[in-house]
């Protein structure tokens, strides 16, 4: 049982780093103490994929592999290689399995003799101890797949409300380590340590949050003190630095060498993907998920976009009518851009956008310029040519503020949309 030295929170504040890179995948490792390699075979470290080439993504996969290797080294060093965590429920449903006699006679002075072994040396891990299994707090990742199967967004969506939950539960062990007064400091921590914006900590919150109420409501715990019902600290004004980092729009004589250049490389696809996003404005989802059946030479229908105002129809520009009819002639697979391949949240714009960004990297493209910088040249392209922020919203997909326009209005005619769409020039490629 002395693994419950663990104890119930584990601290995160000083896990910078543990990451490494190989083959544009990230890894997380940690060395093993000298002390204890014996016992992992000889074996001078932990080394296991994220399967993730993102580092934020990393950052937050890589918590629950490094929480799990360092309680095995407590349990290396005190003889048992039980976790922490099975130790706890197992005890706990022992004793709730008693019936009140039982519990009487012999329940509760084995959880005082266990907990009275555990308090010579760690007396937070008894006091843990001892409110697991008298069921008055809850390993917090004991009913995460079944919250996890529970939610009805889209499973990227649910996927990363999972791994904010994780993130949580890698701080807070147990839902007694969750008070009001350190999740504000962890919230603080992820903002001014962790460097992330205030709208991030604020999701992050709230699929917490929700993870609460559904234990909650399931009877899994019982609070009233609402500990994740906190405010998130706004960030301070932008510096120098971010207002740099901020997304950028492609000149138009950027988006013809884009476009150029993966032609040049044979990469027929992306320069098709370019040159529909040139002349649409559309977003790289949207158009790497249009079908054949949504597609004219007359009109391109968006459908199951981001938002309400995001299902839409795009006039098609007379300069990019023949690349269409090529298209719509060579589809084997029933969408436009036929033959991308899927991630496994079958999205189809994930292999392709990589390839863009390695192209416009190749460029000289730096961070601020993303394949939405093409869109924010549409947009712009269109408002120097004098169009209505109402017409250029509904081409882009955009909700309009106004109440007039946003509440009543039907949307601009195709007819309307289509001459706006016409103001659309890029220069010759040399």
């Amino acid at each position: 049982m002395h693994l419950i030295q663990q104890t119930c929170v584990v601290n995160v504040y000083g896990m910078k780093g543990y990451l490494e890179k190989r083959r544009r995948r990230y890894y997380v490792v940690l060395d093993i103490p000298k002390d204890l390699r014996a016992h992992f075979g000889g074996k001078a470290r932990h080394i296991k994929s994220l399967e993730t080439e993102s580092l934020t993504e990393a950052e937050v996969r890589k918590l629950e592999h490094l929480a799990k290797w360092k309680a095995q080294f407590a349990a290396a060093r005190s003889g048992s290689m039980e976790l922490l965590d099975e130790i706890t429920k197992r005890y706990r449903d022992e004793f709730q399995s008693l019936n009140s006699e039982e519990k009487f006679l012999f329940g509760d002075d084995e959880i005082e003799r266990q907990a009275s072994k555990l308090a010579k040396t760690d007396p937070l891990a008894a006091d843990t101890f001892v409110k697991v299994v008298g069921g008055n707090a809850l390993l917090l990742t004991e009913h995460l797949e079944a919250w996890s199967s529970s939610l009805t967004n889209e499973p990227k969506t649910n996927d990363m409300k999972r791994r904010e939950v994780l993130r949580f539960a890698s701080q807070f062990r147990y839902s007694s380590a969750v008070t009001r007064r350190s999740v504000e400091q962890w919230a603080n921590h992820l903002q001014t340590e962790g460097g992330l914006a205030s709208g991030t900590v604020t999701r992050i919150l709230s699929a917490c949050r929700d993870y609460w109420s559904y234990l909650e409501i399931n009877g899994h715990i019982e609070r009233e003190d609402s500990p994740l019902s906190i405010q998130v600290r706004k960030n301070a004004k932008r510096t120098k630095a971010e207002r740099r980092d901020k997304r950028q729009a492609f000149e138009p004589s950027d988006v013809v060498r884009l476009h150029r250049k993966a032609e040049e490389q044979g990469d027929t696809a992306l320069a098709d993907l370019i040159e529909l996003a040139m002349w649409t404005g559309c977003r790289i989802e949207e158009l790497c998920s249009l079908k054949v059946a949504e597609v004219s030479l007359d009109a391109v229908s968006i459908v199951e976009a981001k938002s309400e105002a995001g299902d839409r129809q795009v006039p098609v520009h007379p300069q990019l009518r023949p690349t269409l009819q090529r298209l719509l002639k060579s589809s084997n697979d029933g969408y436009l851009l036929s033959g991308l391949s899927t991630n496994k949240y079958g999205n189809r714009s994930n292999a392709i956008g990589k390839r863009f960004g390695r192209l416009k990297a190749k460029l000289g493209f730096k961070k601020p310029h993303v394949f939405h910088s093409i869109r924010k040249t549409v947009a712009t392209m269109l408002e120097n040519a004098g169009v209505s922020e109402g017409i250029t919203a509904d081409i882009l997909g955009h909700e309009k503020k106004t109440i007039t326009y946003g509440l009543y209005s039907s949307g601009s005619s195709l007819e309307v949309m289509e001459n706006a769409i016409g103001h659309l020039t890029y220069p010759q490629p040399d």
